[in-house]
């Protein structure tokens, strides 16, 4: 039995979603308790369709006096549909819808409600939401034996993850991706300085199947690679987890942690589609002069271009003549009888 915190370091990548399709997916024979702590706000009441009491609120009235494992799963309800077999219970501590509600509740059982978790006897699924330094639910998170961070494998987001992780000390770090490209979670885990956990594949169908409980979600999750692979990751974690009855857990463990890097790095970006270093483009025809600027003096003899050779020089023509071709000198004065012939 162990307590394994889910949460993301920016935007909402599907832990929640994450969280339930694990749930759902839980190995038959252990108890499972699912504590939603998310301080925005919780889902489960909605897409469940479960009452907003006993839950949080409730807890954080009566947790004031005792806070212990008992006075824990008297606040928890029962997940219909969800029961393992051989009789193992499926519990959860549904949060409030407000998250006003949701963070004065955290803010209340803070400093005990970690350790209440701890002393159950059943496999427990925190739900964190957002990790942040000022979150009501950072203590839960950090001090659970597990910290699975839920992400994308984007740049954006692994960025905003590995500068989250450097200042989160955790007992060990596990990456969750939900989507295979463009990087594989290998390779996100070892950018961020955390284990591998696996990935969930994008499947909005069975997501809000398994979500909103719509009829036939039943036969539409059986088939779907979102279950199929959650299962897995069930799988790998209960048997990370001590065994029920006090039994030693099995020697699958997910690789130990690596300690964050100085300097957080991107993953690799695929080249460009035309290499790494581009093919230069075509210049100028031989002949032409390459830009900038050109000496002085007369031009260069072009030499041959793309349609031939240039045409033969033309000799230099004649200048034209400024001068006015001689015309008729008017007289200087006109007589009287020259102005008499005129009238005539």
């Amino acid at each position: 039995m162990a307590v394994v915190a889910f949460a993301s370091a920016k935007g909402s990548p599907g832990v929640t979603t994450a969280v339930a399709a694990l749930a759902a997916t839980w190995p038959p024979g252990r108890d499972l308790v699912v504590a939603e702590l998310d301080p925005a706000g919780g889902d489960l009441v909605v897409r469940l369709e479960l009452a907003a009491e006993p839950g949080l609120v409730t807890l954080a009235a009566a947790g004031r006096r005792e806070l212990g494992h008992r006075t824990l799963l008297a606040h928890t309800q029962s997940l219909a549909g969800l029961t393992g077999d051989g009789g193992a219970a499926r519990r959860v501590l549904v949060g409030p819808v407000s998250a006003d509600q949701a963070s004065a509740s955290l803010a209340a059982l803070r400093g005990g409600l970690a350790a209440a978790l701890a002393t159950l006897d059943a496999d427990v699924l925190v739900d964190c939401g957002r990790l942040d330094p000022a979150s009501s639910a950072y203590d839960v998170a950090t001090s659970a034996d597990l910290l699975v961070m839920v992400t994308r494998p984007v740049v954006a987001e692994v960025h905003h993850l590995s500068a989250r992780l450097a200042s989160v000390h955790a007992a060990a770090v596990s990456l969750l991706v939900v989507g295979d490209r463009p990087y594989p979670v290998a390779e996100v885990a070892a950018t961020v300085g955390a284990s591998p956990l696996g990935g969930l594949p994008v499947d909005p169908r069975a997501a809000s199947a398994l979500n909103d409980g719509r009829p036939g979600a039943a036969r539409l999750l059986r088939r779907s690679q979102l279950v199929r692979v959650a299962r897995s990751l069930a799988e790998d974690l209960a048997g990370w987890m001590p065994a029920p009855g006090g039994l030693p857990a099995s020697t699958h463990r997910p690789p130990p942690p690596a300690s964050p890097p100085h300097e957080v790095s991107p993953p690799h970006v695929p080249p460009p589609p035309y290499g790494a270093s581009p093919e230069p483009r075509p210049g100028p025809p031989s002949g032409y002069p390459p830009p900038g600027p050109q000496p002085s003096g007369p031009p260069p003899p072009r030499g041959p271009g793309p349609h031939g050779p240039p045409p033969p020089a033309q000799p230099p023509r004649p200048p034209r003549s400024t001068r006015l071709r001689p015309g008729p000198t008017p007289p200087k004065h006109f007589r009287r009888d020259d102005v008499h012939e005129a009238r005539r």
